[in-house]
């Protein structure tokens, strides 16, 4: 098994992520091992940019936040997405905006066991790799709980 940057790689080149990327879905903007910036594509037309931390990858999940491209840095809070659970998720008060709130993130997944079996399907899984969190990011930003912020 693939492990580091050669196994992130090979995530980012399978066939399931460049699909999501030829549709627009999202996309990798840079990749510095072992960091990488990929944009996913919100219901009102946003990119939205995150920042993964994929230390000890596969093996250990990813942990990611909002990014400013620009700024190099954290997105302003306020820029954060919001509405619902789009809201618990992209939470900039959880642990200082440094992680999602989602179960397939590393710093997230610690304290929450139960989340095991509330959400199976969001546990990470070394045999998925980065796309299982894109995918979960993608789902969510095109929840009809999105407060349309494009407008």
């Amino acid at each position: 098994m693939l492990t580091g940057n050669a196994a992130l790689e090979a995530h980012l080149a399978s066939g399931r992520f460049r699909a999501g990327a030829a549709r627009g879905r999202w996309q990798l903007l840079e990749l510095q091992w072992p960091f990488a910036l990929i944009d996913v594509l919100a219901r009102d037309g946003r990119r939205i940019v995150l920042r993964f931390d994929c230390t000890d990858y596969p093996d250990a999940a990813p942990t990611a936040t909002v990014w400013d491209s620009v700024a190099r840095g954290q997105l302003a809070a306020a820029n954060w997405p919001r509405g619902g659970r789009v809201s618990q998720v992209f939470n900039p008060g959880w642990k200082g905006g440094t992680a999602l709130y989602i179960p397939c993130d590393r710093e997230s997944i610690l304290g929450h066991s139960q989340w095991a079996g509330e959400h199976p399907w969001l546990i990470w899984s070394p045999a998925r790799g980065l796309l299982q969190y894109i995918e979960a990011v993608s789902e969510i930003l095109h929840s009809s709980e999105l407060i349309n912020e494009a407008a």
